[in-house]
């Protein structure tokens, strides 16, 4: 029996790279998109071909559908960039211009998690401490406001007393998890968009069997697009057989899921409710720089939090574990309060943003840091996919005074977003804002550093898909000893990066020029 378990783990990470591959084209919304307008085009050839003398009526209904949906967009609530993406396909193809959009935009089977959420919500109400003491704690600091917005919204407490460890690489912080790992006592929370199986993760595995084995509670979530070997049902079964409970974050049916935009896109680790673990990495090779890989170098960062702010993570994973979850929580288990405190200052606020409630919780902390920066705003992103909002504002910034700095990858993750992405860097260059290109290899790492003195770190890019599609999380620090590390470790980054120029821009291929404007009306979408 454990040669047939040892041998399904070797299957898939041998063949880890095809499986990948497959699911990428099987599950894109590309392909989607190319079916359905394959489709229109196939109506339209029918009244040409066959029912000429009918074709009127395809006009007619083509056009009545166009004037309905055009009103309806205009009226309804939402960002000017999302109605013009989806005014294109309406205007070209627009039977099925308009049956996409109520298919994946509408997303009807989002209505039920949603409820759901609300359902786990309610529940996990009993489980807040009371308001007042934490309001206070918020009064002498210069993100009164902000701490205030994210307590009322989203029930985001702010901490006192924690103790704070910046990773500025996957290399560290694996040797840090590991170790952290082996401590657990009661229970072992894991939430990542990808767990590949592979050498890194079967390292982590081997070390949640033992604590299984001690008795502790292990449970996993990953997402059903980003884990795709992880997400058979025969590697679930697989976890399961040794003892650790799994859940594939909303499983995608091809064609028929209509929530296949709202992915778990957190990482989180969360032992005993004493230490969190968060930042850009994921459980993979690719994360941690071991073996061969598809760039020279991974860059990105975490953070570990060991003490109060440490239950904020809990109650997160509590709520995405449950949403897909038919039996009963006792939440009492998991959040019984006591944790250790410690002698340290500042303030650590996490927080958190999912698909179904509604409120641009991420985006908000991003525009209040960038229209509160006074001197300096450093900011490192993979992908740089922004609404109007965030260019004005980043913009304004510098008109400000303030100093802004932008990191981002100098070699593509993905083509598409990377040429509209250069679009967006060249109308920021245009109004003084500093790009660097990191040149060691791909950076990953999603931090603002704002006056030296306030940041953020977590899984939320700078893309339309973490602003409003995906489930993630941040962490904000106050006044916090990491804040610095944060800002040497940007200062690093500069130094192993290269300034763009408008003249630079220019000079790339033409192609990528042509391919980034061209396609960035569908930057909503990607």
């Amino acid at each position: 029996m454990a040669k047939n378990k040892t041998d399904l783990t070797n299957l898939i990470i041998k063949d880890k790279n095809g499986r990948r591959f497959l699911a990428k084209i099987f599950y894109s919304r590309v392909i989607l998109s190319f079916f359905i307008i394959a489709l229109q085009i196939s109506i339209f050839i029918l009244f040409c071909v066959r029912l000429n003398p009918h074709i009127e009526y395809y006009y007619g209904t083509s056009i009545g559908l166009s004037a309905i949906f055009m009103i309806y967009l205009s009226n309804s609530r939402g960002r000017n960039e999302f109605k013009i993406t989806w005014l294109l396909p309406l205007v070209i193809f627009p039977l099925f211009g308009v049956s996409a959009y109520l298919m994946y935009h509408g997303n009807y089977g989002g209505r039920y998690y949603r409820k759901r959420m609300n359902k786990i919500n309610d529940k996990l109400k009993g489980f807040y401490p009371p308001e007042e003491g934490f309001s206070k704690m918020l009064e002498k600091a210069e993100i009164e406001d902000l701490g205030k917005y994210l307590l009322r919204v989203g029930k985001f407490y702010p901490y006192q007393n924690n103790q704070l460890e910046y990773f500025e690489s996957g290399e560290v912080f694996f040797d840090e998890l590991c170790r952290s790992l082996e401590k657990a006592k009661s229970f072992i929370f894991l939430e990542f968009f990808i767990i590949g199986v592979d050498e890194s993760w079967n390292k982590i595995l081997r070390i949640l069997e033992k604590k299984v084995k001690e008795g502790v509670k292990v449970r996993i979530i990953y997402d059903g697009i980003g884990s795709v070997a992880a997400a058979q049902s025969s590697y679930q079964k697989y976890l399961e057989s040794k003892g650790i409970e799994a859940h594939v974050f909303l499983p995608v049916i091809p064609f028929f899921s209509t929530e296949i935009n709202n992915r778990d896109h957190r990482k989180i680790v969360l032992i005993d409710s004493e230490i969190a673990f968060t930042g850009g990495l994921n459980l993979s090779n690719e994360y941690f720089n071991y073996g061969k890989n598809r760039f020279a170098y991974w860059k990105d960062n975490a953070i570990k939090i060991s003490g109060p702010a440490a239950v904020s993570f809990t109650r997160m994973f509590l709520q995405t574990w449950n949403l897909q979850s038919k039996k009963e929580e006792d939440f009492a288990y998991f959040l019984h309060g006591g944790q250790k405190t410690y002698e340290s200052k500042g303030l650590v606020i996490p927080y958190a943003d999912d698909a179904f409630n509604k409120i641009d919780i991420a985006e908000n902390v991003y525009l209040y840091l960038i229209n509160h920066a006074k001197k300096s705003l450093d900011i490192t992103t993979p992908y740089l996919l922004i609404d109007n909002h965030l260019l004005t504002d980043l913009i304004f910034a510098v008109q400000r005074g303030v100093r802004v700095r932008i990191a981002v990858p100098s070699i593509p993750d993905h083509f598409t977003t990377f040429c509209i992405g250069k679009t967006f860097q060249y109308d920021l260059m245009k109004n003084g804002v500093e790009i660097y290109e990191y040149q060691k290899g791909f950076i990953h790492s999603k931090t603002f550093v704002c006056d030296g003195k306030i940041a953020t770190i977590g899984s939320i890019n700078l893309d339309y898909r973490s602003l409003y599609h995906h489930f993630e999380c941040g962490c904000l620090l106050y006044k916090n000893d990491v804040v610095k590390e944060m800002q040497e470790d940007f200062n690093q980054i500069v130094k192993d990066s290269s300034l763009m120029t408008c003249e630079s821009y220019k000079k790339s291929p033409a192609i990528r020029k042509f391919a980034g404007r061209a396609l960035r009306i569908f930057a909503p979408l990607l």
